[in-house]
Formats: structure tokens, sequence, C-alpha cells
């Protein structure tokens, strides 16, 4: 079994990353498995291949969140810092993390923008807008998933002290 230690604290906190990774997981995939539906069924004129970008860039930063542990960003003085114990790691994490939430919501932001400009202020008569909107709304709701999943990894799982 996963559980084996006697501590009851520490299964409830393993039992909690657990179901916040698979939780995080079952996002992440329904998330692409919306955007390889809009890729599948769309062509080059409907939907250009270049709005999932946004898309890939917030995977990559969820990819990237798990390199900063929970340490590194709590002031603690018996932290080991990575440069001469001054402070400037926890400094150093705490802005990356920074850098990654703001790539993160400038992505959800972008696809937003992509889905109004292309898709609703359009007036393009000789598509069937149900059908073409369900492109940028796809993309949209395939960018705040990702969003949604990688707050949840970030936020949502603690460590076992």
């Amino acid at each position: 079994m996963f559980f084996t230690s006697n501590d009851p604290f520490s299964n409830n906190i393993k039992k909690n990353n657990y179901i916040i990774a698979f939780l995080s997981g079952i996002i992440t995939g329904i998330a692409w498995w919306i955007v390889i539906d809009i890729l599948v069924r769309s062509t080059e004129d409907l939907f250009s291949r270049i709005y999932i970008l946004p898309g890939i860039i917030i995977t990559l930063m969820l990819i990237i969140i798990h390199f900063i542990p929970n340490t590194a960003i709590q002031d603690e003085n018996n932290l080991i810092n990575l440069f001469n114990n001054d402070g400037h790691s926890i400094k150093c994490a705490r802005f990356f993390l920074f850098l990654i939430f703001l790539i993160i919501f400038s992505a959800v932001i972008a696809s937003v923008w992509i889905f109004i400009a292309d898709y609703i202020s359009t007036n393009k008569t000789n598509k069937k807008l149900t059908y073409v909107q369900w492109f940028g709304a796809g993309n949209m709701l395939f960018t705040i998933l990702l969003a949604i999943a990688s707050l949840l990894n970030r936020f949502g799982r603690k460590e076992i002290e």
C-alpha cells in the first residue's frame, strides 16, 4: 500500500497529494484532449495552428513550476540557500514563481483575446458560427483548464515535514 507510515497526519497529506496530483493530471489530459479535437476537426483557414501557443506555454510553465519547492519560498533561518545563506535564493525562487504566474495569466489573457478577436467579432457569413466558434472557445477552455491545473498543482499539494 502507498500509505505505510504510522503517522496519521502524514498519511492524510500523502492522500491529499495523490488526489491533487490525480485531479491535476485529469484536468491536463482533458485540456489536451480538447485541443487535439480542435486540431483534428479544423482546417488552417478556420483555426490557425499558432493559436495553441498559449496552451503550450502554460504546459511548459506547469512543468517548470514543479522545480520550485515550497521550502524555497519560505523565509526560514534554517533553510540552506543556494547562494551562501544570504537570502538570495528565497528572493530568486519568489521572483521565478511570480514570473511563472505572470506568464500563465498572460497566456490565458492571450487566448481570451484570440477568441474575442477571431471568433466573436468577425463578420464572416460563409461559416456556421456555432461550429467555428467552438474552435475559439475550445482553445480558450484549453488554456483556462491548464491554468487551473497548474494552480491546483502548485497550491494544493503540501510537503511532509
